[in-house]
Parts: structure tokens; C-alpha cells; sequence
């Protein structure tokens, strides 16, 4: 193989691995759960814990595309219904502390005379819990996560019906 062509596959890696990221998502369900096909549910969502940094417009348009997601692939939504699909949104502070480590930084800048060097950066934490009322048990839950400015971020309806489509598709 010429050197000429190390470029080429290089770019076309690169290409690949930028273009097929998902999101973070963690599962977990009781004896291998699945949502049976024309069951009907309710949508509850956890309006009065939300955190002061999350838009309640957001998690009413991620109730919106849940119900939007499971009345697209056949089950049916209603007031009474057995099943009950919580969502959760919470954040939580990830603090990024810099070592100070002095070849590491430019010399013209003075940064070993900063004496703040801590930065917090908000993630925002989504749970979607399938709990059957009858058994007072949960039976699926998935959890993912974003930052702001994040691509995977729930910012306008199209984002949220993503989000949770690549959340539920595993349901």
C-alpha cells in the first residue's frame, strides 16, 4: 500500500466515527420486559422537582414525544391506564478542576498565577421509568444524558421525538 493512500483511510475513518455517535443510555429491565403491542399507558411527569436550570417547556415537549412514539408504533394512551411511564429530569454539576501542570500552557499567559482553575459544566439527566400500577413494580427503565449546547440536547420538539426515539427503540 503507497503512502499516498494512508490519508484517504484516515479521512474515511474519520468520517465514519464522527457520523455515527448516539447518545449515552443505560437500560435496565425486569425479566427481559417488553411493551406488548396495543397496551395502553399514561404519562407522568415529574413537573414539581424539576431543576431551577431546565425549561418546564422541555420535559412537556418529551411527554409530548413519548406519547407521540408509543400511539406511532400501535399502543394507546389514556388517563386510567395500568401502565404508567414516568419521566424524570434532574442535573447534576460535573466539576472540571485543572492541575496546574506547568508545561502544559503556553508561556506568555500567566495561568499559574490563576487561583480559580474550576469550572462546573451542567449535565441534565432524563429517566424514563414503565412502572405497572396493578403490581406497584417497574418494570423497564432507561436513563440518558446531555450537556448544553449538546447535539443530542432536547432544545426544539424534533431533538426530543430523537432523544427519546433512540431511547425507546430499545424498549
Amino acid at each position: 500500500m503507497t503512502y499516498k493512500k494512508y490519508p484517504l483511510i484516515a479521512a474515511i475513518l474519520f468520517y465514519f466515527s464522527a457520523c455515527t455517535s448516539s447518545p449515552f443510555i443505560e437500560l435496565n429491565s425486569r425479566d427481559n420486559f417488553q411493551l406488548e403491542g396495543g397496551t395502553i399507558f399514561s404519562v407522568s411527569l415529574n413537573r414539581d422537582n424539576l431543576p431551577v436550570e431546565m425549561d418546564p417547556i422541555l420535559i412537556e415537549n418529551l411527554g409530548e414525544a413519548v406519547t407521540n412514539y408509543l400511539e406511532g408504533i400501535g399502543h394507546q394512551s389514556s388517563l386510567d391506564a395500568p401502565i404508567i411511564i414516568e419521566l424524570s429530569v434532574d442535573s447534576k454539576d460535573k466539576i472540571k478542576v485543572d492541575d496546574f501542570r506547568y508545561y502544559g500552557y503556553p508561556i506568555h499567559r500567566s495561568y499559574l498565577y490563576d487561583t480559580d482553575r474550576i469550572n462546573s459544566v451542567p449535565e441534565f439527566y432524563l429517566r424514563i421509568s414503565i412502572k405497572d400500577v396493578g403490581q406497584d413494580k417497574t418494570l423497564w427503565t432507561g436513563l440518558t444524558k446531555w450537556r448544553k449546547g449538546s447535539s443530542f440536547a432536547p432544545v426544539d420538539m424534533p431533538s426530543a421525538e430523537l432523544l427519546i426515539e433512540n431511547l425507546l427503540v430499545n424498549l
